[in-house]
């Protein structure tokens, strides 16, 4: 019998090795406007507001000696609670792009969204959900596409400056460089219970419940890259946040099932897991 995983799992938060800690946060938090809640010489916490929990670690890389593609990180997505938040933030884009990296704006059917990348050249998607009403769902996969999103007329309906996130803004989804589609879809859809929401040329989506994803996986850098790096700047790992800690549970005993290797985390709350490219996962109730 095919192992689902919990309906209501979301994406926690997200770490990132940065090879200049004092830029990564002129960034994110001089210029989104993100909060610090923790900061130590190596380490800051940032959130939405000046409480936990935090959506994004940002971590004083070590030197690196890897070069080339890798798996890892293509972007992560931090999701607006309306289409007005994601109008405010593309007056910021417009107003600062001649010192952005915009990598496009882009109508997915089932959201909108501005792409940017932060100093260190990680992927960052903003978006905003459309109702679930308007998404559109057979046999199990919800349509999806890459349309042309003009961020000049999505600016013109602002109703305000950006003045940083909205308390209820959170990540939406991650979006992995994998070296095997086959690999990701037997990790996230046989193994750990994901359903695969949707597909396109050389990607596949997966989601917890009824969302049109929480991860996505492509091997749009080629097929057979080496796996994720331990060091350097990119991802250092992401969270899932079951809704109890029974269906947490519930996934760890499927894990060992399979012969993934599980460690439990320090302060003891919650385990860490690696995928098949070594890209390492939180799980936390």
């Amino acid at each position: 019998m095919q192992f689902l995983i919990d309906p209501h799992t979301n994406l926690g938060s997200i770490c990132l090795r940065v090879s200049n800690l004092e830029r990564s946060l002129e960034f994110y938090h001089l210029f989104l406007g993100l909060k610090i809640i923790s900061q130590t010489a190596d380490r800051v916490l940032l959130s939405v507001n000046d409480n936990m929990p935090y959506i994004i670690e940002l971590h004083q890389a070590e030197q690196s000696n890897h070069t080339g593609p890798r798996a890892g990180l293509y972007h992560f997505a931090i999701l607006l609670p309306s289409r007005a938040e994601l109008a405010s933030f593309a007056s910021l884009v417009l107003l600062h792009q001649d010192r952005l990296k915009i990598d496009g704006c882009s109508d997915h059917l089932v959201s909108e969204a501005i792409y940017i990348r932060d100093p260190d050249n990680n992927g960052i998607e903003i978006y905003r959900d459309r109702p679930q009403s308007e998404w559109i769902w057979e046999d199990g996969s919800v349509q999806m596409a890459v349309l042309p999103l003009d961020l000049k007329e999505l600016a013109s309906q602002s109703t305000g400056t950006w003045s940083g996130f909205a308390p209820d803004t959170r990540l939406g989804h991650i979006h992995l460089h994998v070296s095997d589609l086959a690999n990701a879809k037997k990790f996230y859809g046989k193994i750990m219970g994901f359903a695969n929401t949707a597909s396109m040329s050389g990607a596949l989506f997966f989601a917890a419940g009824e969302y049109h994803h929480h991860i996505g996986t492509n091997v749009w850098l080629g097929e057979s890259i080496p796996g994720a790096s331990g060091s350097g700047p990119g991802l250092e790992y992401f969270s899932l946040v079951f809704s109890s800690r029974q269906k947490l549970d519930e996934l760890i005993l499927q894990l060992g099932s399979c012969d993934v290797m599980v460690r439990k985390l320090a302060d003891n709350s919650g385990y860490e897991v690696a995928d098949f490219d070594n890209v390492i996962m939180r799980l936390l109730a």
